[in-house]
């Protein structure tokens, strides 16, 4: 098996112990590397899923190397068994420093194995559950960036359409009013017109008038003089008629009683004379 998650790193300063132990997780399929003479740089170099950690390591301080195993962020899920030649207590202070297991020398190859399989598992569950929550967060990110970006979309258009209908209602009201304006300038121009075109008939009226008048002023009175230009003969023949009849009367009554002075008869044919004093 070559994968990453089986990649051990053992540190051990026995070289008897050490050999016996990377021959057991070789040949249970583990990637070991026993290179730790730069520490903590090694350990980066090569990013193993599991140390086997002597207690007491030669030019290393095992103490040292645990907790700079387990204080950054980026190496603190390295699982971390440690070999210690002491009691319970040793195992305790392993425990308390940061170690993930602790196991008393002389032990148990077959133990060993089953505990280092044990943190294999306990560190892929925990990976898991790490890159779930890292997945849900990037989620959580995403989400929230796509509700600010909706949100902000939202307002844009939100903004945009009261702007939208602000313009709108501008326009409308621009609109009406150049239509009034137009409406009574058409208003108006029509009365205008209309004043005009009645000056114009009114105009033709007075030259029509005016035209006519003088042929009106000749026909006029000669129409209203023709009837009296025509009952003037007969009315001067009446007269006539009546006169010849005075005289004839005032013959035949000569030697009558009557005086030709008298007032009568002075007056009568004064008083025929006077009845039509325009046929004279």
């Amino acid at each position: 098996m070559e994968s990453k998650a089986e990649k051990l790193m053992v540190v051990e300063s026995d070289d008897a112990l050490r050999d016996h132990i990377v021959g057991v997780l070789r040949d249970a399929g583990y990637k070991v590397s026993t290179d730790y003479r730069e520490g903590m740089k090694a350990v980066l170099a090569f990013e193993p899923e599991a140390v086997i950690l002597g207690a007491d390591p030669p030019q290393l301080d095992c103490c040292d190397l645990l907790s700079e195993i387990k204080g950054p962020e980026r190496t603190q899920n390295i699982r971390v068994v440690m070999l210690s030649r002491g009691g319970s207590a040793e195992r305790t202070r392993g425990l308390d420093l940061g170690a993930d297991d602790v196991l008393s020398l002389p032990f148990d190859l077959h133990e060993l194995l089953s505990r280092v399989r044990s943190q294999l598992r306990n560190k892929s569950i925990a990976d898991e559950f790490r890159d779930r929550m890292r997945l849900a967060e990037e989620n959580r990110t995403t989400t929230q960036q796509v509700v600010t970006a909706v949100n902000e979309e939202r307002r844009t258009l939100r903004v945009g359409g009261q702007a939208t209908i602000a313009v709108l209602i501008v326009a409308a009201l621009l609109s009406f009013f150049f239509y009034r304006r137009a409406q009574e300038q058409n208003t108006r121009v029509y009365a205008a017109i209309t004043r005009l075109q009645t000056g114009v008939l009114t105009e033709q009226r007075l030259m029509e008038r005016s035209r006519r008048a003088p042929e009106d002023t000749e026909r006029g009175p000669s129409q209203a003089s023709d009837p009296q230009k025509l009952q003037l003969p007969k009315k001067s023949e009446d007269l006539k008629k009546r006169a010849r009849q005075t005289r004839n009367a005032g013959a035949s009554n000569e030697g009558s009683s009557y005086s030709t002075n008298s007032p009568s008869t002075r007056n009568c044919p004064i008083t025929m004379l006077t009845r039509s004093p325009r046929f004279t």
